[in-house]
């Protein structure tokens, strides 16, 4: 994966740290570290981020990639198995649910795709 801030984040995470800042203040913190992102992304900081997204999941093959078994609503004999099937990351480690994902599209590939190659939805 390729990724590096832009000129927006920037100016994002500036305006989010001052109303970070202001929230904290409002509720009487007493020590505030606030440091809003500058520089290029560096993948240091971020070593157990897991970066999901990018086939979305969903009911509606116009505003999602894959269906409820993560298979391709274009291309029915393509399953996309992970957590890029997630429309966003949900704030925790995501392998259970990749796991359980899995598991459910393993399932249905086996007693139902094998059986009758097609689309599954």
């Amino acid at each position: 994966m390729t990724f590096d801030f832009h000129d927006n984040e920037h100016k994002m995470s500036e305006y989010l740290t001052k109303k970070a800042v202001e929230v904290a203040k409002a509720a009487g913190a007493g020590k505030i570290n606030a440091n809003p992102r500058r520089g290029k992304y560096s993948i240091v900081p971020y070593q157990s981020t897991h970066n999901t997204g990018g086939a979305v999941m969903g009911a509606d093959p116009s505003t999602s990639a894959v269906n409820k078994y993560l298979q391709s609503w274009d291309v029915p004999n393509v399953f996309v198995i992970g957590a890029s099937a997630f429309p966003q990351n949900g704030g925790y480690n995501p392998t259970g649910t990749v796991g359980a994902l899995t598991f459910h599209a393993l399932e249905a590939i086996k007693t139902r795709y094998l059986k009758k190659p097609g689309a599954l939805v």
